[in-house]
């Protein structure tokens, strides 16, 4: 991974290195409860979500956003995986705006 991405790969390959506990943290969470429940959530919550994602369907961000009271989806349909973060500097403006 080069260019834009480098210093998320440099960051991949960091975790990589120390062992497989997040992998299987994150594995474990789409098959345990969170320990909470999405109904809970009184704050405002922003999903963005990528629809050329191969990694997580879009299906997911549906799913949170129909559990959370307060919930907001940009679905940015050009983006995958890893370029929807191209959307922070946009999502840093709504957490501003948002004020909580």
């Amino acid at each position: 991974m080069g260019g834009r991405w480098r210093a998320l790969g440099a960051d991949a390959q960091a975790a990589n290195a120390a062992g497989s506990d997040g992998l299987v943290d994150d594995d474990v969470a789409f098959v345990e409860p969170w320990g909470f429940e999405l109904a809970d959530i009184d704050v405002p919550v922003l999903v963005v979500h990528g629809g050329e994602d191969r990694v997580v369907p879009v299906s997911h961000a549906d799913q949170l956003v129909a559990g959370l009271p307060f919930a907001e989806l940009w679905l940015r349909p050009r983006d995958g995986h890893i370029s929807v973060l191209n959307a922070c500097p946009l999502a840093m403006d709504w957490i501003l705006e948002t004020g909580r």
